[in-house]
């Protein structure tokens, strides 16, 4: 997968460049002569300054950077890229050809995933461990698709960094490795702001190598998001909004046969008063049946020497 993404990529940052240098030349002559896929990259048209998401969403794209819409991403993403669709994409954020020769940074996609309000104590106590697995196994259906279309699959996936969930701001930053055979890897950054409805996912792919600058490159980001009022972290309803369903209730169905994790997870939550309850109840009613069931006690004293 990511090697189609770097190769694709490249091959668009050159073909622009090419197409717009050289002072003189027949630039539809050198239009003429691209491959299908090449002409089709050229033809993006890239975005600078601030731009007005799908839904609503304001982005000021980073100086260094250009946008491409939701509809020229798709078509780079899924049919050049070779990536399943994402319902939720919204663009993707690309570095200016030339203007960081030294970083190896493919490209930052855009999306929003509608999956309900993620509440702060819930992202704090995540399992990121469950999450983990739960991420491998929708991997090996993807890798799955991807046999099927003859493309390159992902043969391991793992945490470049502990998984950590920020409360200044309500970013979660999820940080993943994913390798491809057993000498190419690469870095999968994804910086989800949470949001009334769910999460806005900013996912940074790069090299390994480039692990630092994300480390500072896409906390930053989040001052060029402006969340339009109704959609913001802080606009949630309670009584008419959709709370997420992949919190740790549902992480953890899988782990409570295990005794430790039933115990953690009763000790801090408020089952473990109502369970101390329903216990006390169960012991007073047993004590109540119990002596209502006692015989009745004799009011004469019958003397047997009358028989």
């Amino acid at each position: 997968m990511w090697k189609a993404f770097a190769y694709f990529l490249f091959t668009c940052l050159a073909v622009v460049s090419r197409a717009f240098a050289g002072v003189g030349e027949d630039s539809l002559n050198r239009y003429d002569m691209l491959d299908p896929e090449d002409k089709l990259c050229a033809s993006f048209i890239y975005q600078q300054g601030t731009v007005v998401l799908n839904n609503g969403v304001v982005l000021s794209v980073p100086e260094g950077y250009r946008f491409l819409d939701a509809v020229q991403g798709r078509t780079l993403v899924e049919r050049l890229w070779g990536n399943p669709q994402n319902p939720g994409f919204l663009g993707l954020l690309l570095p200016q050809p030339g203007s960081r020769p030294d970083s190896i940074l493919f490209g930052i996609e855009i999306s929003m995933d509608e999956t309900g309000y993620l509440s702060q104590q819930e992202a704090l106590q995540l399992n990121y461990t469950a999450l983990m697995q739960k991420m491998q196994q929708h991997l090996q259906q993807e890798n799955n698709w991807r046999n099927k279309k003859g493309l390159s699959t992902v043969t391991d996936m793992y945490w470049a960094l502990p998984p950590a969930y920020h409360e200044t701001d309500n970013t979660q930053h999820l940080v993943r490795i994913l390798q491809l055979g057993k000498n190419v890897s690469f870095l999968n950054y994804e910086m989800r702001i949470l949001t009334r409805t769910g999460a806005l996912s900013l996912t940074a792919v790069a090299n390994t190598s480039q692990l630092n600058t994300l480390q500072t490159l896409m906390p930053a980001m989040v001052g060029n998001i402006h969340m339009p009022v109704g959609q913001r972290y802080l606009d949630f309803n309670p009584h008419t909004d959709q709370i997420a369903a992949w919190t740790e209730r549902v992480l953890r169905m899988g782990e409570l046969l295990d005794a430790r994790h039933f115990f953690e997870w009763l000790l801090n939550t408020w089952l473990f008063v109502a369970v101390c309850l329903v216990m006390v109840l169960f012991i007073y009613l047993m004590q109540y049946f119990h002596r209502r069931r006692e015989l009745p006690k004799q009011f004469f004293h019958v003397d047997e020497r009358l028989n």
